[in-house]
């Protein structure tokens, strides 16, 4: 058996060093991991590629000097543009004949696809409590608000339309109204999502939303690009609930550029392996990927752990439910949404939905 061949072939990052620290071997995911090929890596030293005080240096060059093997549950592999990627770290050493240390082997995993599924969990928890505080909120604020509503519709009538109080009843009404709407909307975060799934052509989707933002794309000056997939397959989904989501999508990309700008759907078959969903039995499946970029000013670092969050906005006005109820509707179809932003670089929202499997 080739045993290079299967060290190559492992999906954690395998790399090798001799008793100087000088790299010998740089698998596949070394590749992957560290985005630098095994043809840059191979015959430089350690501290030729990674920082002088990287961990992986750090414990590898430990390993040499003791011949005994080191772990670190979590550590950081930097690549370019000051990016990090957090990874779990084992070494072991690699010994002569003779029984002296000629070398060492590091393994490291990727734990930035773990810690992305933990952040799912976490915003799926907070979501269910939001949906369940929502409930008992629901019922006991909804019957005071309707005798309220009630009561200043009767009192609008016996003051009469010419009356100078009725702009204040009028004020009244519509915030009863607008509390409401916040309640059915909290609602829509509780209630079980019934969904009606059929094949849909995501692009004939995008493009209906599309056409109720036209007035909006004139008026603030955004241009509309699309580099829709042509071999795209069908989707699995409501359609409706769907049209919901990239209309909450398409809007924040145009508060996102007051000045105008270039607002990009992109689709594709995801290659993201975080996003194919498990089916026990049936192994990992394959997702369409629908992408909604802006140019805006991009989300402050600060804020991006919870733009998921329950009345959470960066908006002036708003009520920070939008992405909230995206996930959930999107977590329904089996799918997720991911968002990528950087200040001044815009932002990239993209949402992951299942391929209809088309019977014969």
């Amino acid at each position: 058996m080739n045993y290079e061949a299967v060290l190559a072939g492992l999906p954690d990052a395998v790399i090798a060093v001799d008793a100087s620290l000088r790299i010998v071997f740089w698998n596949s995911a070394a590749e992957v991991l560290t985005e630098r090929s095994a043809r840059r890596a191979e015959g430089r030293y350690l501290k030729e590629v990674f920082p002088p005080d990287a961990s992986v240096v750090r414990r590898l060059g430990e390993t040499v000097s003791t011949g005994e093997s080191r772990s670190e549950p979590e550590g950081f592999v930097d690549r370019g543009e000051s990016r990090r990627v957090p990874v779990s770290l084992v070494t072991a050493p690699l010994f002569a004949r003779d029984g002296s240390v000629e070398g060492a082997v590091a393994v490291l995993r990727d734990l930035s696809r773990i810690r992305q599924l933990e952040a799912e969990v976490r915003r799926g928890e907070t979501l269910a409590a939001a949906g369940r505080m929502a409930v008992g909120l629901a019922h006991e604020v909804r019957n005071p608000l309707g005798a309220i509503r009630g009561a200043v519709q009767l009192l609008k009538r016996e003051l009469g339309t010419d009356s100078r109080w009725s702009e204040y009843t009028d004020v009244l009404l519509t915030e009863v109204d607008r509390v409401n709407r916040i309640i059915e909307m909290l609602l829509d975060l509780a209630r079980p999502v019934q969904l009606r799934l059929v094949p849909l052509n995501l692009h004939q989707l995008l493009e209906r939303v599309a056409t109720l933002h036209e007035e909006a794309c004139r008026e603030r000056r955004i241009g509309l690009v699309r580099s829709y997939d042509p071999s795209l397959p069908p989707i699995l989904g409501d359609e409706d609930r769907l049209v919901q989501v990239f209309h909450n999508l398409l809007r924040n990309a145009f508060d996102a550029m007051p000045s105008g700008g270039r607002l990009t759907l992109t689709t594709r078959v995801s290659l993201n392996p975080l996003f194919g969903k498990m089916d026990l039995g049936a192994g990992q499946r394959n997702m369409v990927e629908a992408k909604v970029a802006d140019e805006g000013g991009g989300i402050p670092a600060a804020a991006r752990a919870r733009i998921f969050d329950p009345f959470f906005t960066t908006k002036d006005k708003g009520l920070g439910l939008g992405l909230a109820i995206c996930h959930r509707i999107l977590e329904e179809h089996r799918g997720a949404i991911q968002v990528d932003s950087a200040e001044g670089r815009g932002t990239v929202v993209t949402c992951f939905l299942p391929i209809a499997k088309m019977t014969p």
